[in-house]
């Protein structure tokens, strides 16, 4: 019986491919350096409102969506723990802490994410934004 539970635990585990986002590859990235599709859809008003309401964009938006978005809460009370994007295909999760900026915008197995907040609303120069930009696996 020991075994079996054993083997129960060791098998629960190895399916949980989750990883925080914080140990993935980063780098830094202007505004003006992020890939012209990145860009272009930020410029663009009408698809930004359209979108606004979501966190998670996953360009070129013609394409079928790969990631998913899943916000876990705390065990005691109202609150968000942390936010899991969910790679549908290969059920790998990366784990976004709370506090994190938004929108997470995936292009090309990248996620980029602001360094401000609001940028969608609230920034008159997009030029001025940075983001952040991890390597999804």
């Amino acid at each position: 019986m020991k075994y079996l539970n054993f083997l129960f635990i060791v098998l629960l585990f190895n399916s949980c491919k989750e990883q925080n986002i914080n140990t993935l590859k980063v780098k830094n990235v202007k505004f003006t350096d992020l890939p012209v599709e990145i860009t272009q859809y930020l410029r663009n008003p009408t698809d930004v409102q359209n979108d606004i309401s979501t966190m998670l964009l996953e360009l070129p938006k013609e394409k079928e969506n790969e990631y998913k978005l899943e916000t876990v809460k705390t065990w005691i009370g109202p609150w968000v723990s942390h936010e899991k994007l969910i790679n549908i295909k290969n059920n790998t999760i990366y784990k976004i802490n709370q506090g994190v900026p938004s929108p997470y915008i995936i292009f090309e197995n990248k996620l980029y994410i602001p360094n401000g907040y609001n940028i969608l609303t609230t920034v008159d120069d997009l030029n001025s934004v940075e983001f952040t930009r991890y390597e999804l696996k």
